[in-house]
C-alpha cells in the first residue's frame, strides 16, 4: 500500500450529472464534495503518464505496461487540515437554534427499544421492516441552515465512543458559531475578490462547508482564437481552505506497474482541468482504527449495538438497504467478519446521483448513492464487535455494481466508521 496526498492549487470543478452542452447561458453545477472515483480516476492516470513515461492521454491508455491501470485500488479522499483529519457531519444528529438564547444546538437521535407490547408499524405504504426501532429526537424545530459540514477525527472518535452530550456538543458549537457566523465570516474575509475563503483555525473541532465559486466564460472560435459573440456559459467549482490536503491509499499490485520513486507531481483533478500538487505521504496510521475506539468497545458493558457512519457516499444494490440484509433485515457473516448484524434503524438523506466518465466507455450512467454522513445502527446478534469494527475501519461497504464501467469499491466509495450506540428507552407500556 502506498500514500498520496493531495493538495488543490486550483479551485475544483466537480461536476454533478446535469447536462452541460455547449449552449449560450449553460451552467455546469459543482458537487459540494470531492466524489471518490474523481481522486481515483486522476490517480490512475497520473500513475499511467509517469509509467507510459508520456503526458499524452492516447498514449498513457494504450500503452501496453499500462493495460491493468483500471485495476488500481483507491481508499479515498480524507480531509486533512492543518494536520487534522475531518469528516462529515453524520446524520444522527441534527442541528437547531434555541429559541431564548440563539445558541446553535443538536437533537441526538437514537432508535426506541420496543417494550413487550409495543410495535411499530414499519416503513412504506405496506408497512414493511416491523422489526426495526424507530428513532426519534427529543425535540421539534426547524433545521438551522448555517451549520457545520465536516467534524475533526478527535470528535468523532468521541462522538462513535457515545461519550459526548448534547452540553458538549452546545459548548462546542458556540465556539464554532462565534468565529464563523455569517457576520464574522464577512469581517474576516482574506480575498479582495469576495470569495468567501475562511481563515479555519487548526484546533477548530468543525468546518463549514466549502464556498462555491462562480466564473462566467465565454467560448472561443476554433479559426480564429477569438472570443464568440453571445457565447457566455459559467461555471461552478469548490474553493477549498488554503492547506487543506485530500488523502488516499493505492494499491498497484493487481495493476502490475511500478510505483513512482520520490512521487511528486502537477496534475489535473476535476473539471476544467483543474490543478492539484500529487505527493507521496509516508504515514498511514489514520487508516487504521484507534486504540481508543478499540478499547471502548472492549471494555463497554453491552458493545452488542454497533452504528455504522459512512465517510464517503456509498452504493447498495437494494438502495439505501446494503444488498447482505435479508427479509428480517439480518445479515449473516457481515463483510465476511464472522459477525451477524440486525439492523434496527438507519438514518439517511436523500439519495445523491453521482455519475462520471470512463476513458474507454465514455459517460458512465447515473447512480444514487447513500450520501456521506448516512448512519446505520445495529444489533450484533452473533460474533464479536470488536473484529468488525477493526476489520472494516475505513474499508469500503459498497456493493458490486453490475455495471462493469463503475467500480465502486475499487475507487473509496462505501467507506465507514464504526461505534457504540445506546438505545432510547421511554418506559412506557404499549397498549
Amino acid at each position: 500500500m502506498n500514500g498520496i496526498k493531495v493538495r488543490p492549487i486550483d479551485p475544483l470543478m466537480i461536476r454533478d450529472g446535469r447536462p452541460f452542452e455547449a449552449v449560450p447561458g449553460a451552467r455546469a453545477h459543482t458537487m459540494t464534495d470531492i466524489m471518490p472515483s474523481v481522486l481515483a480516476g486522476s490517480i490512475r492516470t497520473l500513475l499511467g503518464k509517469l509509467n507510459a513515461g508520456s503526458g499524452s492521454m492516447k498514449d498513457t491508455f494504450n500503452h501496453p505496461h499500462n493495460r491493468n491501470i483500471h485495476r488500481i485500488k483507491v481508499r479515498g479522499p480524507l480531509y486533512e487540515y492543518k494536520g487534522t483529519i475531518y469528516y462529515p457531519i453524520p446524520q444522527d444528529v441534527s442541528f437547531y437554534k434555541e429559541k431564548d438564547s440563539g445558541d446553535l444546538c443538536v437533537s441526538i437521535r437514537r432508535p426506541i427499544m420496543m417494550n413487550e407490547g409495543e410495535g411499530y408499524y414499519g416503513t412504506g405504504r405496506n408497512g414493511l421492516h416491523e422489526q426495526m426501532w424507530p428513532a426519534l429526537s427529543a425535540y421539534k424545530h426547524k433545521m438551522e441552515k448555517h451549520v457545520p459540514a465536516y467534524m475533526s477525527s478527535e470528535w468523532m472518535t468521541k462522538w462513535l465512543r457515545d461519550e459526548l452530550s448534547e452540553a458538549d456538543w452546545r459548548l462546542e458549537l458556540k465556539r464554532w458559531n462565534d468565529r464563523y457566523s455569517p457576520s464574522r465570516i464577512a469581517e474576516r474575509c482574506c480575498d479582495r475578490d469576495n470569495h468567501a475563503k475562511t481563515d479555519n483555525e487548526p484546533t477548530d473541532t468543525f468546518l463549514a462547508a466549502f464556498p462555491i465559486e462562480e466564473r462566467v466564460h465565454t467560448a472561443i472560435e476554433t479559426c480564429t482564437r477569438t472570443a464568440k459573440d453571445k457565447h457566455l456559459f459559467s461555471t461552478e467549482s469548490l474553493n477549498l481552505p488554503d492547506e487543506m490536503n485530500l488523502l488516499a491509499e493505492v494499491d498497484i499490485r493487481s495493476a502490475e506497474i511500478a510505483w513512482p520513486a520520490e512521487l511528486s507531481e502537477i496534475h489535473s483533478l476535476g473539471g476544467k482541468r483543474g490543478l492539484a500538487h500529487f505527493c507521496e505521504l509516508a504515514t498511514a496510521e489514520h487508516w487504521s482504527c484507534p486504540d481508543v475506539m478499540l478499547n471502548a468497545i472492549s471494555s463497554a458493558q453491552d458493545n452488542s449495538f454497533i452504528r455504522m457512519v459512512l465517510a464517503t457516499p456509498s452504493y447498495f444494490s437494494k438502495g439505501w438497504l446494503p444488498e447482505g440484509f435479508n427479509e428480517q433485515l439480518i445479515y449473516e457473516n457481515a463483510w465476511n467478519t464472522g459477525v451477524d448484524l440486525q439492523l434496527r434503524w438507519a438514518c439517511v438523506p436523500r439519495w445523491q446521483a453521482v455519475s462520471g466518465f470512463h476513458n474507454a466507455r465514455g459517460e458512465k450512467a447515473v447512480r444514487r448513492m447513500v450520501p456521506a454522513g448516512s448512519v446505520y445502527f445495529f444489533e450484533v446478534i452473533k460474533g464479536n464487535a470488536r473484529d468488525l469494527v477493526e476489520q472494516k475501519w475505513l474499508c469500503s461497504v459498497s456493493d458490486s455494481n453490475r455495471r462493469k464501467e463503475a467500480f465502486d469499491k475499487e475507487d473509496g466509495f462505501g467507506l465507514a466508521l464504526w461505534g457504540l450506540w445506546t438505545p432510547m428507552n421511554l418506559n412506557v407500556k404499549g397498549s
